[in-house]
């Protein structure tokens, strides 16, 4: 019977995801290094501006030594706004040799920013509570010129700066998230196509996997799982061989033990009910090889089969049915469906064994129907039924396994009969399952096969 296919393993962890979280991560932590890297030349570069602009206002202030506002007042120098970019105002001073402020411009602080300032200098300062930039320049009678900015303005602008660049860059961003999770869902395909061929294997299908200009990477694990399918292939050959040898070579002997019986049983006065269960037992063992022997012969199939319209009735014709006559049970046909598309050995095999199996566990002087239908969907319907015992329904999951046998049966047999049928609907494509019988008692074995294929 089909072997049932594990269910994918939940959770784990996604190669892909794991990709694009990476390359994400990193492009992000890059891109906030060359923004802080960014930032900072931007803000060297600007200080230096902006500290020669204060130099060049200390300058004009020494040199026109207007008091009051009119040298950098508020209408030549106003502030900042939003839409008067790369200006700033700068906040002047005139401070006396004993620190007073002799002059300075609106908004200033009315303390002086260095006090006792002598030479040239640029330097970072805190007045009334606000950090400024200020340069000195001494002038004449140990008068100073201090013009300074508010370091919150100068931030002021690298803010505005920001914020005209954070939409782009955060498209930017978006874009190559976009872009890395395509390259990696094509470059991971590979993966997936391998998976796929591997995946529509076959139990019985052996063959290397094979791929279409696979990476080096994947191409290492395709050639591991080559060499590994090749040693199971070798090893299932070699069980293969040695169940047909086996079984070939216990054919003979078994053959010959049995005609000895048989002259012992004529020329020797011997209880009879120890002959008969000798023969028996040699019924047993040779049927067991021949069963053997049939799976053997079923294992290696895995190319397609020859199939055929079967005719069902000169099929039934050509079966021995002495074992049922033996028993006094009646073989009934109820063919609805005359032809089965299918293998005709394979076919014939398969009803051997099911009528054996149903003459062996059915009732003494019952019944058994071979009947056929035409699916809905198309495909035929065959089904064996008895009027026998039957099979509890707990146990039914169980038949088709090699060597599995209902107990308590009182009939002999070794168990293979169901594996051989199953084995040959594998191969036909057929499902199998199993019912009640007739009379609502026994057995019932049923194939659907797929529709005719032309």
């Amino acid at each position: 019977m089909d072997a049932v296919n594990p269910a994918p393993p939940r959770g784990g962890w996604s190669l892909r995801r794991r990709l694009l979280l990476m390359v994400m991560g990193t492009s992000i932590s890059l891109w906030l290094v060359s923004l802080a890297i960014v930032v900072g030349v931007a803000w060297l570069a600007t200080s230096e501006v902006f500290d020669d602009a204060l130099e060049e206002g200390a300058r004009l202030v020494l040199q026109l030594g207007v008091p009051g506002d009119a040298a950098l007042g508020a209408d030549r120098s106003p502030r900042l706004g939003r839409d008067e970019a790369l200006k700033l105002r700068m906040y002047y001073q005139l401070v006396a040799s004993d620190g007073r402020v002799l002059v300075r411009g609106e908004g200033t602080p009315v303390t002086a920013f260095l006090p006792h300032a002598r030479h040239k200098e640029k330097t970072t300062v805190w007045v009334d509570g606000k950090l400024w930039r200020v340069y000195v320049r001494p002038g004449r009678a140990g008068v100073t010129a201090q013009v300074g900015q508010p370091m919150e303005e100068r931030l002021e602008l690298l803010e505005d700066m920001a914020e005209s660049l954070i939409w782009p860059a955060l498209g930017l961003l978006a874009l190559l998230g976009l872009l890395s999770w395509l390259l990696i869902r094509r470059l991971l395909r590979p993966l997936e196509e391998a998976a796929e061929r591997i995946g529509a294997k076959s139990p019985d299908d052996l063959a290397p996997v094979q791929a279409q200009n696979p990476p080096r990477e994947l191409q290492s694990i395709l050639n591991a799982l080559n060499t590994l399918l090749a040693r199971l292939g070798a090893a299932l050959d070699r069980e293969r061989r040695f169940t047909a040898d086996a079984a070939h070579e216990l054919r003979t002997p078994l053959s010959a033990l049995r005609m000895r019986v048989q002259l012992i049983e004529r020329e020797l006065k011997l209880p009879e009910p120890h002959l008969r269960q000798l023969r028996a037992d040699l019924d047993r063992c040779t049927a067991l090889v021949e069963s053997l022997l049939a799976l053997a012969r079923l294992e290696p199939q895995a190319a397609p089969l020859n199939r055929e319209a079967v005719d069902l009735g000169a099929l039934l014709d050509s079966l021995n049915l002495e074992a049922a006559q033996a028993r006094n049970m009646r073989v009934e046909q109820s063919l609805a469906e005359p032809r089965v598309w299918a293998s005709p050995p394979l076919l014939a095999s398969a009803l051997r064994n099911l009528l054996d199996n149903a003459v062996r566990y059915g009732r003494e002087g019952g019944r058994v129907r071979i009947e056929t239908l035409r699916l809905p969907q198309g495909g035929t319907r065959l089904a064996v039924r008895d009027d026998g015992a039957g099979v509890p329904a707990e146990q039914r999951a169980r038949l088709g396994e090699r060597f599995f046998r209902v107990l308590g049966t009182g009939q002999t047999g070794n168990g293979l009969g169901l594996s051989i049928v199953a084995r040959i609907a594998q191969l036909h494509g057929a499902s199998l399952h199993f019912e009640e019988g007739l009379d609502g008692g026994g057995l019932s074995v049923v194939m659907d096969f797929p529709a005719d294929q032309v």
